[in-house]
Order: C-alpha cells, then structure tokens, then sequence
C-alpha cells in the first residue's frame, strides 16, 4: 500500500497552519498564497515528469518566489510607487477583471465588449480575461492577481537558466545569471504590480528557447510550439513580438540538421505563416500591416516621444484645458487614423517626473538621428544620475549603475561563444534584444518610467549571453564549490 512520507505530511500540514494563520488578517492574501502553493507544485511536478530534475534549477526557482513573494506584500501593502508616484495599469485591469469575474460566475464565458457600462476598461490583451478568471475562482482581490505574477516570474527565472544551459553555459553562468534577473530591480518593481510583465517576459524567453532549440534540430512539432509561443508574445505585447521576427528569420540559415534545399523551402513556408501571428493574434493584420501604418509616421512618432509618456501633475492640467493630457487620451484601434501630433507644454520643455522632452525633427534628418541616438543611448544605458529629480526615484540607480558592469560580463560571453563557434545560438538573443531596445528608444525614450519596464526582455535576454567565470565571482564560485550543494560549480 503506497505511504505518503512523513516528511511531506509534515510540510503539508506546516502549510495549512500558516494559511489558517494567515487568513485571520487576510482572508485574500491567504487564498492568494495557496493558490501559489498550488502552481509551485505543478510546476515542479510537470518539470520532473519532462525529465529536469537539476537541483540547481529547483532551488533558483525557489528562491525567485520566496524573494517575489516578499517583494510583491512589500509594494502592495507599503503602496511603493516611485516611478510618477502612480500605479501604472493596473488598477484599470483590476477593475476590468472584477467585472468578468462577476459575468464567469454567473454562467456566462462570453469576453465580448467586456468594459460594459465602463468602455475606459477594455483593453486589446486577455491580460484582464485570465485575472477575471482566477478571480472568479478565488476572490477578486488584487493581491490574489499579484501572486500569480509572482509565479510568472519565477517561470521567467527557469525559462532563463534552460536557455544559458542550451546555448553551452555552465551551470554557474546559468545560477548567477538567474540571480541577477530575481533581483533586478525594474523586473522586482513591475513584476510585483498587476501587471503583464511576467506573461510578456515569460514567452519571450520561451521563444528564445524554442529558436535555439530549432537552430540546433529542426522539427514542424518545435516549430508549432514556438509559432504558439510567439504568436502569445505578440499579443501581449505586439512591438516586443514584431522584434522577435528578425531575430528567428536571420536564425534560419544556422539550423544544422537542414541541407540548403529545406532551409530555402522551409524558410519560405516559414516566413509565410510568420505574417498570419499579427493577424491571428492580435487582429493587426498581416505581418502586423496595421499597426504599421498606425503607428509608424511621423506624427504619431513625435506624439509618443513629445507628449504621451511626459507626466503633466494634475494640479496643473488647467494651465492646459486647451488640448487633452496624456492621461486622458482615447485608446485608439488598430484601424483608426493617426491623431494630429500635439505640442509638448513649453512651461514643461525639460520635462517632469522621470520624464525627459524630446525632440522630433523630421525635417532635418541629420539633427533626426542625432535625436534618436541619444534616445537609444538612455534606453540602453539611463537613466543617468544626473536625470533623477525625486529621492524616490534613486531605485533606478540599483539598475543602471550594476549594469555598466554587468556589460562586461555580456561581452565577454559573447566573446567566448565565437571562440567556441557558439556564436549562432547568441544571434536570436542579440537580435531581439537590440531590435527591441531600437522600438523602445523611437517611442518611448521620454518616460524612463516607461522604458524600464519595456526594456527588461531584451536586458534579461542579453543577460543569458553573460560570463561571470571571472574576477571576484571566480573565487566565490571556488569557495561555493566546496559546499556540498554546490558541487555543480565544477562543471564545464
């Protein structure tokens, strides 16, 4: 007769006191915590039934909720808003959530024109649909859709360390390396709100995955679970995804296991049912032709980098009753025209908040590209010290100022991987990373508000390219090495 052991008893029944316990102050937060309880297992149980039962793997995966875990009551219970002292969205899918909830329950699964009485709340992503649906299973509290992030995050964190193990990493470069993305602070910040940054993040390191994973063997059964998981990535979040394109075409030509005839007649099937996931997924038509036309002219550019992301406080909108602030303009859809650009405030030229006015001279091509360089510039490496207005905002430095030094690491791994001819496995990261960073520095370099969250998966997916087999983190590995548990530091 099969015995559940002693030991598992005792962790189950540790867990039910402290839910108990917990529920006493917090009946949401209680259900909250379960319902992680309930997803870590499942996942531990699906990651040893595919065979991954490195141990190293399960105890950074651990220690990426833990660390969540505390970091999400933190910012939820102590309202820890330091970018623009706001919430962001989520209040917004909260609310939308709330509303399907309540329709779930009642029988009815229908999503159509969910934001009923209340159209402010539509939103083109299922973000708030899934929250609408563990709520309806829970309580529609924003903590419980809080922790399902915290799992997010942590699936984030294993989808990270496979891919450094893919592309050759050692398992030290893959632990460090995943550290590093628990902690980041941007990724703790936004991943600890109710908002998509775990789902956005998550499949865009699982299609980095896949992509390495066809480089090496190519299969149609990969390609499917790939062309699914990217075609969520462009739903999500459609520019992120329209920046993986180019990172998985360029990669076509390094799958090893094709002779040039299937490469070319694989490649134009591919790059034919590519241009279905804009369409398919986000309704923007084919190869995203929509929102191409929506977005990329000159005057919805200058509108994004003058006016939408530059923080107006709300004390002073009187100063500007003339045209409507940033925060109030209508959501436009991917078949409506562009709006006229409208001027940034001259009273707010160097921008407030975290936000910085820039300019926009299509005119003068030369003075354009000077422009947007400078914009890259702060999306790659700002913000810099010198643009930090509020003590609030110093957070930010325990990103920028690690990251001029973890670009070392980066480069040197890059390094390492053409000396090994590894090189093909690194081009999808590079190329989504830089693609990415090269969107988010046309649109919205003005906010670093803004731009540091949309940055985090090209910075994490640089991150995977990453060497730390050197300096100061050689000898902690040495000394880390003659634990018992981290014998795995040895490995080649």
């Amino acid at each position: 007769m099969f015995q559940i052991p002693k030991k598992i008893v005792f962790i189950i029944i540790a867990i039910i006191l402290f839910l108990v316990i917990v529920s006493f102050f917090d009946r949401a937060l209680a259900i909250g915590i379960f319902l992680l309880f309930l997803l870590t297992g499942i996942t531990l149980l699906i990651l040893s039934r595919v065979g991954v039962k490195d141990k190293v793997l399960i105890f950074l995966f651990l220690i990426t909720l833990l660390i969540h875990l505390f970091a999400t009551l933190f910012v939820h219970y102590a309202h820890f808003y330091p970018f623009g002292g706001g919430e962001g969205d989520q209040e917004k899918y909260h609310r939308a959530a709330i509303e399907l909830s309540q329709r779930f329950r009642q029988g009815d699964f229908s999503i159509k024109g969910f934001g009923g009485a209340f159209p402010e709340l539509y939103v083109d992503h299922y973000y708030p649909v899934i929250l609408g649906g563990i709520y309806a299973l829970t309580l529609p509290e924003m903590i419980t859709g809080k922790l399902l992030n915290v799992w997010l995050v942590a699936i984030s964190v294993v989808l990270f360390y496979l891919i450094v193990i893919e592309i050759g990493g050692s398992k030290k470069n893959a632990f460090f390396g995943g550290l590093l993305v628990v902690i980041y602070p941007s990724y703790l910040y936004y991943g600890s709100l109710l908002l998509r940054e775990g789902f956005v993040i998550s499949v865009a390191l699982f299609s980095i995955l896949f992509t390495i994973k066809l480089i090496k063997k190519f299969s149609w059964r990969r390609f499917l679970v790939f062309y699914i998981g990217l075609g969520l990535l462009v739903h999500f979040r459609f520019y992120i995804g329209y920046a993986f394109f180019p990172a998985f075409l360029i990669s076509i030509p390094f799958i090893s296991n094709l002779n040039l005839k299937k490469k070319i007649i694989y490649g134009i099937i591919i790059i034919i049912l590519l241009g279905f996931l804009p369409q398919i997924f986000s309704n923007q038509g084919y190869y995203g032709i929509n929102s191409f036309k929506l977005f990329f002219n000159s005057g919805m550019v200058t509108y994004f980098r003058e006016v939408a992301y530059n923080y107006i406080p709300p004390y002073l909108l009187n100063q500007f009753s003339s045209q409507p602030s940033p925060q109030t303009v209508p959501a436009q859809s991917p078949n409506a025209p562009s709006p006229p650009p409208l001027s940034a405030p001259q009273s707010f030229s160097s921008g407030t908040g975290s936000t910085k006015i820039l300019k926009t001279d299509f005119n003068k091509p030369l003075t354009f590209i000077k422009e947007y360089f400078d914009s890259f510039i702060n999306v790659f490496l700002g913000p810099f010290p010198w643009q930090i207005k509020y003590s609030r905002q110093l957070f930010i430095l325990l990103e920028t100022i690690p990251w001029y030094f973890i670009l070392f690491f980066i480069v040197r791994g890059v390094i390492s991987l053409a000396r090994s001819k590894k090189i093909k496995f690194a081009l999808p990261l590079i190329i989504f990373s830089f693609t990415a960073l090269a969107v988010t520095a046309l649109f919205m370099a003005s906010n670093f508000g803004v731009y540091s969250r949309i940055r985090i998966p090209a910075f994490v997916s640089l991150l995977c390219l990453a060497d730390f087999n050197v300096g100061i983190l050689y000898y902690i590995s040495s000394f880390l090495s003659k634990v018992k548990f981290f014998k795995f530091f040895n490995d080649k």
